[in-house]
């Protein structure tokens, strides 16, 4: 198995476990609690007496929730940079080609050609260090109906790795668009910071 592996700032992103089961109640919470004591010390200077067991029960509850069924993933990664909000998770994932065109298997991993009901999506090139060429997609769609339709979006990051031969995606979804792309910088920085890694210790 190929893991993915990142140098971004540990007090903002932090992996998230899959294997986890109702059973492990205590290493999750006990990872929680790590987490927590992280980002409280991260930004005590500026945030008045931040609580730490309120944060751990942020990330208990994503613990708990996760893997997430209809979302296909190797790994995961918390962005705990806001430390006011529930951690956003992000969903990692390597996928061999099934002999299409690498373009079309790369906007497919990315979701460029989804059916986007609500607006066209945002496809742009976009380029890593470490992985190379690939695409950055912001899909649109909406929940709800009627005039209570909401807009939510999906960030989706994708690239073919050569030395591999796989496709590569990095993907979130968030119900808040506006605060997705306040912060498109800081997950356009996780994405180009992500390497592959074949033979982890």
């Amino acid at each position: 198995m190929i893991f993915f592996e990142t140098e971004a700032d540990p007090t903002h992103w932090f992996p998230l476990p899959l294997h986890w089961t109702a059973r492990d109640q205590e290493e999750m919470v006990k990872w929680s609690l790590m987490c927590a004591e992280i980002v409280r010390h991260r930004h005590r200077k500026w945030w008045y007496r931040p609580r730490r067991i309120r944060i751990a029960e942020r990330f208990l509850r994503l613990a708990e929730a996760h893997p997430v069924p209809n979302v296909p993933a190797d790994q995961a990664f918390l962005y705990a940079g806001d430390a006011r909000r529930v951690p956003q998770p992000f969903y990692a994932l390597a996928a061999g080609p099934e002999g299409e065109d690498r373009e079309a298997g790369l906007r497919t991993m990315v979701q460029a050609d989804e059916e986007n009901p609500v607006r066209p999506p945002d496809v742009v090139e976009f380029r890593s260090d470490r992985l190379g060429r690939g695409l950055r997609c912001i899909r649109y769609f909406g929940s709800g109906s009627g005039s209570e339709r909401d807009l939510n979006a999906s960030l989706n990051y994708g690239w073919w790795s050569e030395e591999h031969r796989v496709y590569v995606s990095v993907r979130t979804v968030s119900t808040d668009v506006p605060w997705l792309m306040a912060n498109l910088a800081a997950f356009d920085d996780f994405a180009r910071s992500v390497w592959l890694n074949p033979n982890p210790e």
